[in-house]
């Protein structure tokens, strides 16, 4: 009896302090599905090395075709310039006009055209009118793997130089110039082809200066750096083999010595320009020129407004104008002009008060903010 009792005590004492016993294991579930896979993304660009200027992706254009096709190789290494003043000669076939002032220039057909414009207007726009008085191109193109009609060889600020790669003629495009400036190399035949009648021709004793009439009204001349015996018809001019200079430049009719003054600086081309921060506040136009005597070249109404004769030694020409859609282009002899803008004084307040009739608006307005 005892050992029964004792065996009882011994299981209420020890019976709370036991270990429940465990739940049987619940059945194992499936595993998840695994997940699917992220999509393959597109490979990285490739990055080029750190000593290579930084250069943009290529893309194929819908709209527009390569522009880099006009530029020379030894462009192609820099960026290119974008809305450039010369960019119509990049742009599809490269054959839409541009303007040069006072000029507006075309390229096509292994040709360039120049036109000295007329303007159309009414009063919602304005527009100049692109007729081909003059086209110069080689009698007889020379062998070329090129397809192209024309080659942007250099560039700058205030010009480019535009090559024809199917002849040997080069061309100085420079803003500005009131002639046209073409390079000629290898004996080439020259012509030029008019839209109008030539009403009378006509050479001095050197042959260096050789004088058109059309029937338009327009009296153009063609400077040359040596003798060129020029024929014609009643809208063609040719040549024989030449080598050198031509400068072509229409008669403006704001003053009868226009002719003369064209004569006296004939001999003198700026072959690229630049624009320069030199002095401060300032900006100076620089032009590279060949030839001998003073450069002659055109302002419009705000040159002629900041032009600093204390920075630079030019001459301004009143009388010597040519019309373009900026305003009149005048004269001016000198390869470096220096521009400073008229200063503006900064200050917190408005430098010409505020009307009465605007306090309460401003009020207004500075309440609500």
């Amino acid at each position: 009896m005892l050992k029964k009792l004792g065996r009882k005590v011994n299981t209420l004492i020890t019976k709370p302090f036991k270990k429940p016993k465990k739940p049987p294991p619940k059945p194992s579930s499936p595993p998840p599905p695994p997940l699917p896979s992220p999509p393959m993304s597109p490979p990285m660009p490739q990055i080029p090395p750190k000593n290579y200027p930084f250069l943009f992706p290529k893309v194929q254009s819908s709209v527009l075709s390569d522009p880099s096709r006009f530029f020379s190789p030894n462009l192609l290494s820099s960026p290119l310039p974008t809305n450039s003043f010369f960019q119509n000669f990049t742009l599809k076939n490269g054959d839409q006009p541009e303007y040069i002032h006072p000029y507006l220039i075309k390229s096509a057909d292994s040709s360039l055209s120049i036109s000295y414009p007329s303007f159309f207007h009414n009063p919602s726009f304005i527009y100049q009118i692109f007729v081909p008085d003059l086209t110069i191109f080689a009698t007889d193109k020379t062998t070329s793997t090129s397809d192209k009609s024309h080659i942007i060889s250099s560039y700058s600020d205030l010009s480019l130089t535009l090559d024809i790669p199917s002849s040997n003629l080069r061309f100085f495009l420079v803003r500005g110039s009131p002639f046209l400036t073409c390079s000629v190399t290898g004996n080439t035949p020259i012509s030029i082809s008019t839209v109008h009648a030539i009403l009378s021709f006509s050479s001095n004793s050197s042959l260096t200066k050789h004088t058109i009439k059309l029937n338009n009204g327009q009296t153009w001349i063609i400077y040359a750096s040596s003798s060129i015996s020029l024929n014609h018809s009643v809208s063609l001019i040719t040549s024989g083999g030449f080598s050198g200079i031509l400068r072509i430049a229409v008669l403006s009719d704001s003053d009868p010595t226009c002719e003369s003054i064209l004569d006296q600086f004939c001999s003198c081309y700026p072959t690229s320009g630049d624009a320069v921060l030199t002095k401060p506040f300032c900006v100076e136009y620089k032009w590279e020129k060949k030839g001998w005597g003073d450069l002659l070249m055109l302002a419009h109404p705000l040159h002629l407004d900041i032009l600093c004769k204390d920075y630079c030694d030019v001459k301004v020409l009143e009388n010597f104008r040519y019309k373009s859609i900026d305003g009149d282009l005048v004269g001016i002899v000198g390869d470096s002009w220096v521009l400073k803008p008229h200063q503006v004084s900064v200050t917190w307040h408005s430098i010409k008060g505020v009307n009465e009739e605007s306090y309460a608006e401003i009020v207004t307005a500075l309440a609500k903010d």
